[in-house]
């Protein structure tokens, strides 16, 4: 009989406990406002959301971020939205809004909106505003200042500025630097040189050169390699 009470004591008071621990872990689902010094040295819990304000400390880490972020080193492990302002920020799923990082911008899924960083990098699509020394997404429709250098793996629309363009896949609109490159390109391509695989629209620089044209080239020396006139001075063209 005693061992039949205290096997119901204990099964009672297991009970109890994981009864207790999910409800912690519903209450802590989500919060409004997150503070810390650095993870895991924070509330609430770094698998718990926060619909709010976030002040991470050195490093903050939750599941999705939205609201205000401010911190030094800040973290998502699902997405973010909203106002982020930090020395490096990464984001596990998509952004949404606007990243200040002195430092760095990395989102692996897409953002949309407005990243400012020494280095943004979004590993999907990006769709908004990009600058900083160094720009570079999959997908991307919008703005890009790069200082040093735009890189884009896919198809790309909008405007580019900086020393180095480089789109490896298609790109459309206008793309400006000391360089330009694209696999196919279609628009006006301005700078130093200009070069790519196959472009519809203008090149205006030193040197252009490319593959196959479908428009006109303005420069000191303008190469179409399948034209019938392959090298020209001053301009070039081919339809």
């Amino acid at each position: 009989m005693r061992k039949s009470t205290v096997f119901a004591a204990v099964a009672l008071a297991a009970a109890f406990g994981a009864t207790s621990a999910r409800a912690e872990e519903r209450a802590w689902a989500w919060s409004p406002i997150g503070v810390g010094i650095a993870a895991p040295i924070q509330l609430p819990f770094m698998s718990s959301d926060i619909y709010g304000i976030r002040l991470g400390g050195f490093f903050g880490r939750n599941a999705d971020v939205y609201g205000l972020d401010l911190g030094v080193a800040e973290t998502a492990t699902g997405s973010l939205a909203g106002l982020q302002a930090s020395v490096f920020s990464w984001t596990s799923d998509n952004a949404y809004g606007v990243q200040l990082g002195t430092l760095a911008n990395v989102v692996d899924g897409n953002s949309y909106g407005a990243g400012f960083g020494l280095v943004n990098v979004v590993w999907g699509e990006f769709w908004g505003l990009q600058a900083g020394l160094v720009d570079y997404s999959v997908n991307s429709a919008g703005v890009t200042f790069g200082a040093l250098l735009n890189w884009n793996t896919s198809i790309s629309y909008g405007w580019q500025t900086g020393i180095v363009n480089v789109d490896e896949d298609d790109f459309l609109g206008f793309a400006d630097g000391v360089v330009n490159y694209a696999g196919r390109f279609t628009g006006l391509q301005l700078g130093v040189v200009n070069t790519a695989y196959e472009v519809t629209g203008v090149q205006l620089g030193v040197i252009n050169a490319v593959e196959s044209m479908h428009g006109v080239q303005i420069g000191a020396i303008n190469l179409i390699a399948d034209s019938v006139l392959p090298v020209m001075v001053i301009a070039n063209a081919s339809f």
